[in-house]
């Protein structure tokens, strides 16, 4: 599947796997497969460049990146001169990349004052340095397009379809759920850890109910820079959630996600605080966590076959 869609030539957007980065989308187009490393592709950037030695002009960078850091570049999805509103999530053009963020207030002259979680700042952009977000969730946009389809591949790699009747068919059903390149995330139970949850790649299928997974921020040691890949049961995954973020602060005994030490940790907020704090409870754990707003996330579920807010 990603060969086709990552043909010599077609246009992409670039993410980083830093969580500093996240939400930075940079667009590039795709050069060729690697030769000796299957799912990986040469790309050059259309903004980047590299400067090769003194007295010689600039060339476009080029990268070896691996299939989960690449998505299709995306379609026109919002008309010029129709307006943004408030809370409506959005990617602001800066410094040649595109940068996740939210609507916070629409000013005059066509302006939109938008809120970056990744650095907890505001700023400002006219109408045209921003556009819709979408994101690219195993093979479909979300929000999905008008018209958007699925083809045969996507249809068996897409989770709703298969996981609603898991009640009837087991681990065996829910397990075809997950295809190879399925961008989810992986519950521990690990002591300590409990309620947390930690975004991956499906690389493999290596038992009736257990796949490999390629961890996008977990590293295989404390130093190194190289993904923790490890092998989990179907029952400890769940398709990656819609981005979800709230403009408007959390009241006391909201459900909430917090990120913390690269992963997803479920609690409660206790305590309101100044400055966009809160105090927030973890049952999992029984702690405590000071979490900041841009830390935080509406809990969602996924029960069913669908995520319930």
């Amino acid at each position: 599947m990603a060969e086709r869609r990552f043909r010599k030539g077609a246009q992409v957007e670039v993410t980083s796997p830093e969580y500093c980065l996240r939400g930075t989308l940079f667009p590039a187009k795709i050069i060729s497969p690697h030769a000796r490393k299957r799912g990986f592709f040469i790309v050059e950037y259309n903004s980047l460049v590299t400067i090769p030695g003194k007295d010689l002009p600039p060339k476009r960078h080029r990268e070896v990146l691996p299939v989960d850091l690449l998505r299709p570049a995306p379609p026109s999805s919002q008309p010029d001169g129709l307006p943004f509103k408030c809370g409506e999530a959005v990617d602001a053009l800066v410094n040649g990349g595109w940068w996740e963020g939210v609507v916070t207030k629409e000013l005059k002259g066509g302006v939109y004052s938008v809120f970056f979680r990744s650095v907890k700042q505001e700023f400002r952009f006219l109408r045209k340095e921003l556009r819709a977000h979408r994101e690219w969730v195993n093979g479909r946009w979300s929000p999905p397009l008008d018209g958007d389809d699925l083809d045969e591949e996507e249809e068996v790699s897409s989770a709703s379809g298969e996981i609603s009747n898991t009640g009837r068919t087991g681990k065996t059903k829910r397990s075809r759920a997950f295809g190879t390149g399925m961008l989810v995330e992986v519950r521990s139970d690990d002591d300590g850890f409990e309620g947390s949850w930690y975004s991956a790649t499906v690389m493999d299928r290596t038992g009736p109910s257990k796949f490999l997974v390629r961890y996008q921020h977990l590293k295989a040691d404390e130093n190194s820079s190289k993904p923790l890949m490890e092998e989990v049961e179907a029952d400890h995954l769940r398709p990656f959630p819609p981005e979800a973020f709230s403009i408007d602060r959390y009241d006391k005994h909201t459900k909430v996600d917090a990120y913390f030490n690269d992963g997803w940790w479920e609690g409660e907020v206790k305590r309101v605080l100044d400055e966009m704090k809160y105090e927030v409870y973890f049952e999992g754990t029984d702690d405590d966590l000071v979490v900041h707003h841009a830390d935080l996330r509406p809990h969602q579920e996924w029960l069913e076959g669908e995520w319930v807010m």
